[in-house]
């Protein structure tokens, strides 16, 4: 080992050192908190200490998550329909730097469209593969955002009808959410720092090249995504402003979504039918027919026979018919 890449070891065991114990001293603090179901984020914290899964997350947020054969994607007309961000557009600012100085408001309209990347990249995870464009109209147009916004820890507990509406009048309350107090801003700011600490534990303490392109960019769209569902919670709870309680909510929200297989959320027919290549719109004819024990699935409308395997549960091969005779 050459005397560069001993100083890098001993610059990596260092820093290793120094996250262990800030990590430490976090907890401690933390620790002492009494809110209401902190202790189970607590303990979530500590098992991504040794999770794939959230290795999986990061990695997955900051990559392209798109099929390369893939090129179409939404229009602006196409993304409108998406009925949260409609909702939000015209309401909330944009975001970004500037848009923020001459903002008071403390959730921005690219924020929101943060759920939609999360959804997008947990998608990614356990599909395996990256998203074809019936894939993006699942995470887009299932209500799984709406299910996320309003009922928050509970979305996979509740049916879309028994959920509000999104208005632009919930966006304006959304607009005016502010913290409650600087203890509560400072117990936001210590969570998202064990968080940090705990993102470069996962990854082993990268390099400061990995931090900057994607480890700073991870966490900043993290702590975006988990204040915009402190600020639903509040106004889902009738109040403007986010306390202690509404960032436990959000982050309860947040372990829970990235451990839920969330490919079982499919668009809403009704929603996209004014999206071309939306293959709901096409029955679908035909089936899948294996060469060796004969067995036969006849395809639903909506199915196509790229969205299962080509080998039967007998190991033989599945092939496309498109009827029984053929």
């Amino acid at each position: 080992m050459g005397f560069s890449e001993k100083i890098e070891e001993m610059a990596v065991r260092k820093e290793r050192e120094r996250g262990r114990k800030d990590m430490e001293k976090l907890f401690i603090y933390l620790e002492n908190c009494e809110i209401e179901g902190f202790k189970d984020v607590l303990t979530e914290i500590k098992d991504l200490k040794k999770s794939e899964l959230y290795e999986k997350i990061i990695n997955a947020v900051t990559v392209d998550r798109l099929d390369p054969e893939q090129n179409r994607k939404f229009t602006f007309e196409e993304g409108s329909q998406v009925r949260l961000l409609k909702a939000a557009r015209g309401v909330l600012s944009f975001g970004g730097l500037l848009t923020n100085i001459f903002s008071s408001s403390i959730i921005s309209l690219r924020d929101v469209t943060l759920i939609h990347v999360y959804l997008e990249s947990i998608y990614y995870v356990e599909s395996g593969k990256p998203l074809k464009w019936d894939d993006s109209l699942n995470v887009y147009f299932s209500g799984l955002d709406e299910h996320i916004v309003f009922a928050l820890d509970k979305f996979d507990e509740v049916y879309l009808e028994d959920l509000p509406e999104p208005t632009p009048e919930y966006f304006e309350a959304i607009k005016k959410v502010r913290w409650k107090d600087r203890k509560t801003k400072k117990f936001y700011a210590a969570l998202t720092e064990l968080m940090q600490e705990t993102t470069n534990l996962v990854l082993n303490y990268p390099n400061l090249d990995v931090w900057i392109k994607r480890i700073s960019e991870y966490k900043a769209i993290e702590d975006l995504f988990i204040l915009t569902i402190a600020g639903c919670s509040a106004v889902n709870d009738g109040r403007l402003e986010i306390e202690a309680e509404d960032v436990v909510m959000a982050y309860k929200t947040f372990f829970k979504l990235i451990k839920t297989d969330v490919t079982k959320y499919k668009a809403i027919p009704e929603r996209v039918q004014g999206i071309d290549g939306y293959r709901g719109n096409v029955k679908h004819e035909g089936y899948l027919v294996c060469e060796s024990c004969g067995g036969y699935y006849e395809l639903q409308s909506g199915e196509s026979p790229e969205d299962f395997s080509d080998v039967c549960e007998c190991g033989g091969e599945l092939l496309y018919k498109m009827s029984l005779e053929e």
